[in-house]
């Protein structure tokens, strides 16, 4: 019994080593994760140069923008603070009266919104859309001019010299002579998927800037190298340069020329969903301008500013049906005859005796005021050329009185130029129409697309009138060239004209006769 008993406890014994000695499969791995950051990056541009002498009147160049240089989307906003400080110390109100010292010329305000705060003396400038890497802002000021209208403020004393008295004034530098204007900014940036958060703001910052129709069109242009007609893509806009006038400076025109250009676009539609040939009315492009307005101006209430837009010019695709006199009196002033009214409120607003081709709502959305030029000639036409600065001239219609306030006219439905009729021509595609439009006539009337083939009996009003006549104004006539009549005597056809706002959008077509572009907005 005692020898099973140790041999029991040796068994266990043994057991209990062999378990204590057995291995068991394992793997160890290691994983390293790396999490790569973006680069973020912002790069302002500026161009400034410290005035030591700013007189009143006086413009200093001050530009700003703002580039994202990283590889992160971004948000921009700036934060403008001014202060004026008199020379003996003293802070100095930002405005003389209703006059403000320093009139900042803030530009591209469709792409910024400015944001005031509650208590605070600075203010905000939000870029309104996202900015992506590489890409830079629109400029927000492109000048800074000291308010000519600004007054020094000086103490004066007497002297009495024999009888004469001698009054001397200086400056007592409580004013904003002899003191610093400061502007400053701050620019600030974050990455756009945090701005809310980052900023504590409501704005809306979207996320693509819109697509201008204009820049649609300008993509396509053929270039200023393109000396004659054949020589390029025949259905799109050309490029000229068109001198500088008495009105305007030199500046650069895109038009379509030629007879065939792909300038088809839909307008006065019933639904911007659902545009085509029988729910819209087909108009032609003429061009892309650089087109001057007037607009609140925001900063100094109760004034006006100019501004500059890149904006579409479209005419009718036909006329009206029933002819009309240029004005029911005996003058050749647009700003006041019937024809402007006619156009601009019944035909504009669609009232009663207009509502069978008056412009429906969603059509007078799209298109803002414009300036339009009134300069006159007399009965000598002369070239394309010639008639292009007359328009732009200072000579004004006859029955204007010679005031030089009515060679411009801000407004939203006027009618074509005759150099729009006959800038067509330009580049070789007819020469007898191009450099002498009182001969235009027949087949070579026929190579321009704004000449209507199908009414060759009939005229057509321009809106240009004679300087040395008070009746008389220019119009196509019916076989294609420039003629005149008196305003009241004759009733011609009209075709409208109208400038599309800045921000109209093409969605869709090619701008040929089959395919018209669709607008949006």
């Amino acid at each position: 019994m005692k020898k099973q008993s140790i041999l029991f406890l040796l068994l266990v014994a043994v057991i209990g080593i062999v378990g204590l000695t057995v291995a068991y499969f394992s793997s160890t791995t290691t994983f390293e994760n790396e999490f790569q950051t973006p680069e973020y990056g912002t790069t302002y541009i500026e161009k400034f140069t410290s005035p030591d002498n700013w007189l009143p009147g006086d413009e200093t160049e001050k530009t700003l923008e703002v580039t994202n240089s990283g590889n992160v989307d971004e948000a921009v906003r700036v934060k403008v603070e001014e202060s004026w400080i008199s020379k003996n110390g003293t802070t100095l109100l930002l405005k003389q009266g209703d006059n403000v010292a320093a009139d900042i010329h803030w530009i591209n305000e469709d792409d910024w919104t400015k944001v005031t705060v509650d208590g605070e003396d600075y203010y905000y400038y939000y870029y309104n859309y996202k900015l992506a890497p590489e890409e830079t802002t629109n400029k927000l000021l492109d000048k800074v001019t000291f308010n000519p209208l600004i007054d020094a403020t000086t103490s004066c004393s007497d002297t009495v010299v024999d009888g004469v008295i001698t009054r001397t004034c200086n400056s007592d530098g409580t004013g904003y002579d002899g003191a610093t204007y400061t502007l400053k900014f701050t620019i600030e940036t974050v990455q756009y998927n945090k701005y809310r958060e980052a900023w504590n703001t409501s704005i809306v910052i979207k996320e693509e800037k819109p697509h201008p129709g204009t820049l649609t069109l300008l993509e396509k242009t053929n270039p200023i190298s393109i000396n004659t007609y054949t020589d390029g893509n025949i259905h799109e806009m050309y490029t000229f340069e068109q001198a500088a006038t008495k009105q305007t400076e030199a500046l650069i025109d895109y038009r379509y020329i030629g007879n065939d250009p792909y300038n088809y676009v839909y307008f006065n539609c019933d639904s911007l969903d659902n545009q085509n040939s029988s729910t819209c009315e087909t108009w032609r492009i003429i061009g892309v301008f650089d087109i001057e307005r007037e607009i609140a101006d925001e900063e100094n209430l109760g004034e006006k500013k100019t501004i500059t837009e890149t904006r579409m010019k479209i005419i009718r695709g036909n006329e009206f049906s029933s002819k009309m006199y240029w004005n029911t009196s005996s003058s050749n002033d647009w700003t006041s005859s019937s024809l402007n009214q006619f156009l601009n409120e019944t035909y504009f607003d669609r009232l009663d005796s207009a509502k069978s081709y008056g412009l429906k709502f969603l059509s007078r959305e799209m298109v803002d005021d414009a300036i339009f030029y009134l300069g006159s000639n007399n009965t000598i036409y002369g070239s394309t050329e010639q008639i292009y600065s007359f328009e732009r001239g200072n000579a004004v219609c006859g029955a204007c009185n010679g005031d030089t306030n009515k060679l411009r006219w801000q407004g939203k439905v006027a009618l074509m130029y005759p150099s729009d009729e006959y800038m067509v021509y330009a580049g070789g595609v007819n020469d007898t129409c191009y450099t002498n439009p009182s001969n235009c006539s027949g087949d070579n009337a026929k190579k321009g697309w704004l000449y209507n083939s199908a009414l060759h009996n009939s005229y057509t009003w321009f809106l240009y009138a004679a300087s040395d006549k008070n009746g008389l104004v220019f119009h196509l006539g019916g076989v294609g060239n420039i003629g005149g009549d008196y305003v009241n005597i004759s009733s011609y056809l009209v075709r409208p004209v109208v400038y599309l706002s800045a921000d109209i959008q093409i969605i869709d077509g090619d701008g040929s006769s089959g395919n018209p572009y669709k607008l949006t907005y």
